[in-house]
Order: C-alpha cells, then sequence, then structure tokens
C-alpha cells in the first residue's frame, strides 16, 4: 500500500468515526425534540431551530476561513440547489416536530431512522442507476429487521401503525432520504460548510414564511429558559455541527454509504429514551439493536461499497 493509499484510508477511518460521533447526537435529538415538542407549535420551532443553526454556522465559516481551511466561493448552481434542498430540510424538520408530538420518542426515532437508509438505496438505484449487491441487500433486510424488533412491530395493528404520528416519521424518512441525494448533487458546486450555510438560510427562509401566523420573531420571550436550551442543542450541536457532518459524509463516501450510519441513531435515540423516559427495554429490543449495528458493517464492507 502505498503513502497515498494510506492517507486515504486514514483520513476515511477519521471521517467514519467522527460521522458515528455525529449519530450519536442524532440520537440524543429525540430526545431533546420530545421534551420541547408540546412547547410550541412545530412550524415555530422548526423555524427558531433552522434560523439559529444558520447564524451559528457563520462563526464557524469565518473561523474555517481564516485558517483557509474552506473556500467561501460557490456558484450559481449551488444557490439554485439550495433552495430545494432547504425546503426539503424545513420539511424533514416540521415532520420530525410533528411526529415528536404525537408518538414515544425511542419508537419515532428508530421508525424513521430505520427507513432512512432503506429510502436512499432505493432512491440511489433508481436516480443513479446504481446497483446493489447481495451483501449490501442483507444489510438493508438486517437493517429492516433489526429496527422492526426495536420498535416491536408485532404489538402494533395496521390501525395503530397508521395514526398521524406514525406516519409523521415515514414521510421524514422519505423526505430525508430525497434530501440526502439532493445534497450530494448541490455540494458539488461549493464546499460543504457554505453549501449547508446556503440550505439552512433558504430553510430558514422557508420556514418564517410557514410560521409567518405566530408572529415567531415577537413571541420569542412566550417560551420558557427550558425550551431555549433543548433549542440551541437542537440547532448548534445537533445541526450545525452533526448534520453537517453527514452532509460532508455524503460528498465524500456517498449518498447510500452515509446513510447506512443513520441505523445507528435508532440504538442510540432507544437507550437514550429509555434512560431518559423511562421506557422498558426486552431482550427482544436490544436483540434487534445489534442487528441494526450489524448491518452498518455489512452496508460499509470494503469490498461493497456504494461510491
Amino acid at each position: 500500500m502505498d503513502v497515498a493509499n494510506r492517507e486515504n484510508d486514514t483520513t476515511e477511518a477519521t471521517l467514519v468515526l467522527v460521522l458515528i460521533l455525529a449519530m450519536l447526537i442524532w440520537g440524543a435529538s429525540w430526545v431533546s425534540g420530545k421534551i420541547i415538542a408540546d412547547m410550541a407549535p412545530a412550524k415555530v420551532t422548526t423555524f427558531y431551530r433552522l434560523a439559529i443553526a444558520t447564524i451559528s454556522m457563520l462563526p464557524i465559516l469565518f473561523v474555517m476561513h481564516l485558517f483557509k481551511w474552506v473556500q467561501l466561493r460557490f456558484t450559481r448552481q449551488a444557490v439554485m440547489w439550495s433552495v430545494p434542498a432547504g425546503l426539503l430540510l424545513a420539511a424533514y424538520n416540521q415532520l420530525f416536530f410533528l411526529g415528536l408530538n404525537d408518538g414515544l420518542p425511542g419508537k419515532g426515532g428508530m421508525l424513521v431512522t430505520t427507513l432512512n437508509p432503506l429510502f436512499t438505496c432505493l432512491l440511489t438505484v433508481i436516480v443513479f442507476k446504481q446497483k446493489l449487491s447481495k451483501l449490501q441487500i442483507a444489510g438493508l433486510t438486517l437493517g429492516l429487521s433489526g429496527g422492526l424488533m426495536m420498535i416491536e412491530i408485532w404489538d402494533f395493528n395496521l390501525e395503530q401503525l397508521m395514526v398521524s404520528g406514525n406516519l409523521y416519521f415515514i414521510l421524514a424518512a422519505l423526505t430525508w432520504a430525497i434530501l440526502t441525494l439532493v445534497s450530494q448533487v448541490g455540494g458539488r458546486y461549493a464546499d460543504f460548510l457554505l453549501f449547508s450555510t446556503l440550505m439552512y438560510g433558504s430553510a430558514s427562509i422557508i420556514s418564517y414564511g410557514l410560521a409567518f401566523e405566530y408572529a415567531p420573531l415577537k413571541s420569542v420571550t412566550t417560551y420558557p429558559i427550558e425550551y431555549w436550551q433543548h433549542m440551541l442543542f437542537l440547532s448548534t450541536v445537533v445541526v450545525s455541527i452533526a448534520t453537517s457532518v453527514f452532509f460532508l459524509a455524503t460528498q465524500k463516501l456517498g449518498s447510500s454509504r452515509s446513510s447506512s450510519f443513520v441505523l445507528v441513531v435508532p440504538v442510540s435515540a432507544m437507550g437514550l429514551s429509555a434512560w431518559y423516559f423511562g421506557e422498558s427495554l426486552s431482550l427482544i429490543v436490544g436483540s434487534g439493536g445489534v442487528l441494526a449495528l450489524s448491518a452498518v458493517y455489512l452496508l460499509n464492507y470494503k469490498n461493497q461499497q456504494i461510491k
């Protein structure tokens, strides 16, 4: 193995470790999101989250540019792609909080994050004409099986599965899958941090229009301090940092491979929700978590990567 290959492997390994950490943070976001879901309308919470995330990206960009780690250059195509990406991001966040307001945080997190890699891989096959190997199909099947075990699918009838809260989560998973592909294309026209900022800014403007009837800029002081504490975490840590890492991984690893790591999120959400909300965990649920993590390994097997 030559020096260039060793450096590439080291860079990729570092990115994978950071991506796993980002997915653990995403899992924690389900807990914070559930806590504040009923403190404000979903439209208002979505606007605050995206607006604060956009603002918090500015000092990050400044520092990165100061040390010449990023180039603050973008093309017209980057701006054009940031608009549909922002629309999808705004829609995802709306569905995120609507679902959390109606369902269990851990179970909801498992449902949306289990379906996400499946939807992303299917869309990749359809849009980019890529083929899935037998090992990747096995990984997706394993991940879906693990997710269904974690939400204990056998405890729900069809009517319960189709209630609004769960439907929001399913739509959120599909929306995020589409966003992953759109961001992969749009990110080609600007540095990933700059494109993320443009996308967050577009999403903020769209979200403000949806929340306009609630006068979000005038009602800031009507929400308790607990709301803003969790909002800062959901905005600056979860979106500005963890989500930006995911979009970086999408550029470097590809949509399908980066989305496979989302299967780490239900395990994180399951454990944190059980700890914070006192939700019980059975042996079967824990086994489902093991299957989900095994699926991540299969979907990232060295010789079977989807580029």
